[in-house]
């Protein structure tokens, strides 16, 4: 599929050098600034907040037992934030809207932490794939100024740590291609855990051990001698291995945390037995998944994401709301460059173009292309209401991607930033001007109904 890169050509997962370090530290700065602040307003539950706050007070309070048809992790590393930001477990989580009796905040900084380091990992991950370090802090700014993204990073919810922890895992592993020794061990024991967390935030997680072993598989296939095809085998098992015990591990603090009779009995009661009751509970979780069939005014089908056609009402104050919208210039510029990259290539191999392709000029933008096809042709036939948001790691892996491409295509210049083409800056300004455009929609801060026009005129009619 691509090419294994050589040892000594690779990106190293951290770049050395002065404008590298001081993008990194931009792109971090920007992406705390723009989710962490006041992410206890609204002090009032907001959307999803209803389920996933009820679970988080059923691990860490009650012990009752609840059903989800999501997997642990994720609502167990928001526990243990919240306790130990020193949330009591007394909001109420029955409905959307209602009042919260002590701080909120304890249970939204997880997720704000995860979306606020996504786009320092996108960074990363574009100079590992080859990025210059201009394209590679444009991916950073779009990633930092996504107004769905930052909406997301502000709730408490699964979607920014499943995205985080799926592109730290392929950084990790990327980082384990060019080492060798025990700093290779170090960085595939890590990317191991980070693939056992992605899935045990959610089951589209899977996409995670599914790029990886792609990528293992094929660098497997390409060794030369037996010895190192055994070795080969030998980190393919060590990372399974290890992301298999990290999800387990989840389910055994599921099990342990959840003790007391509640709700959930109703669809599970645990057996103690613990390799039994996981499968079981994940029949059940399978079966509950397909089974959800009620319409749902936000929900949307998997080709009208890309051009945002249902945002989510998250929240309602006093003339005041939240969205969960997407930045334009950040959906359909790279929804633009995508469409184009990839029509490119099946029209250019079709028509056996002699000349060299993106890919063949950069074998490894095979893996973005390959993230996003594992992201989303799982979600193409599933029935059930789904929503803007699951988008996101699809939304991710095309945006690296198109960077990439228009990288090789020479839109930004391996030159330091003040020698960038206009258009570079008009892109990037582009962007962020459309964020502060959205932001009162994003934050809920100013007068709703201006900007409830403004969203219908543009199309994103609430």
């Amino acid at each position: 599929m691509f090419k294994a890169l050589p040892i000594e050509s690779a990106k190293p997962a951290f770049i050395p050098g002065k404008a590298a370090v001081l993008f990194f530290v931009i792109i971090l700065g920007l992406g705390l600034l723009l989710r962490l602040p006041f992410i206890s307003y609204p002090s009032q539950v907001v959307f999803d907040e209803v389920g996933f706050g009820k679970l988080v007070t059923a691990y860490g309070w009650t012990g009752a037992r609840l059903f989800d048809i999501h997997p642990p992790h994720g609502k167990l590393l928001i526990t243990a934030a919240a306790f130990l930001g020193g949330y009591r477990g007394s909001i109420d989580f029955s409905k959307i809207g209602i009042p919260c009796s002590e701080s909120i905040a304890p249970l939204r900084v997880i997720p704000a932490l995860a979306g606020s380091f996504i786009p320092i990992v996108v960074f990363i991950l574009l100079r590992q794939l080859g990025a210059s370090l201009a394209a590679a802090f444009l991916g950073g700014i779009f990633m930092a100024f996504d107004n769905a993204f930052v909406v997301q990073s502000r709730v408490i919810g699964l979607d920014t740590l499943l995205v985080f922890c799926m592109l730290a895992s392929l950084s990790a592993l990327l980082a384990a291609r060019t080492r060798s020794g025990n700093p290779k061990i170090a960085f595939m024991l890590l990317s191991g855990v980070l693939t056992g967390l992605t899935v045990g935030i959610k089951f589209t997680g899977l996409a995670a051990p599914g790029l990886a072993l792609v990528i293992l598989l094929n660098d497997l296939c390409r060794e030369k001698t037996a010895r190192l095809r055994w070795m080969g085998l030998i980190h393919i098992a060590l990372f399974s291995g290890v992301a298999l015990a990290v999800y387990l591990l989840g389910w055994k603090l599921h099990f342990l945390l959840m003790h007391i009779p509640g709700e959930g009995d109703a669809f599970f009661r645990p057996t103690a037995n613990f390799i039994k009751d996981t499968v079981d509970l994940h029949r059940v979780m399978f079966s509950a998944n397909a089974g959800i069939t009620t319409p749902h005014p936000y929900s949307s089908f998997w080709w009208q994401w890309l051009m945002m056609k249902k945002p989510i009402f998250y929240w309602l104050g006093q003339n005041a709301g939240i969205y969960f919208l997407g930045n334009p210039v950040v959906w359909w510029g790279t929804g633009l460059v995508f469409t184009w990259l990839m029509g490119y290539l099946v029209f250019a191999r079709a028509g056996n173009l002699k000349r060299a392709l993106p890919v063949d000029r950069n074998p490894i933008l095979w893996v973005p292309l390959a993230g996003y096809l594992i992201s989303i042709i799982p979600l193409v036939p599933i029935q059930r209401p789904l929503f803007l948001y699951h988008y996101l790691p699809a939304l991710t892996f095309s945006l690296i991607a198109g960077i990439l491409w228009i990288d090789l295509l020479g839109f930004t210049k391996n030159a330091p930033l003040r020698r960038q083409r206009i258009s570079y800056y008009v892109v990037a300004g582009s962007c962020v001007v459309a964020f502060f455009l959205l932001s009162p929609v994003t934050y809920g801060l100013t007068p709703l109904s201006p900007y409830q026009a403004m969203l219908g005129w543009i199309g994103f009619g609430p």
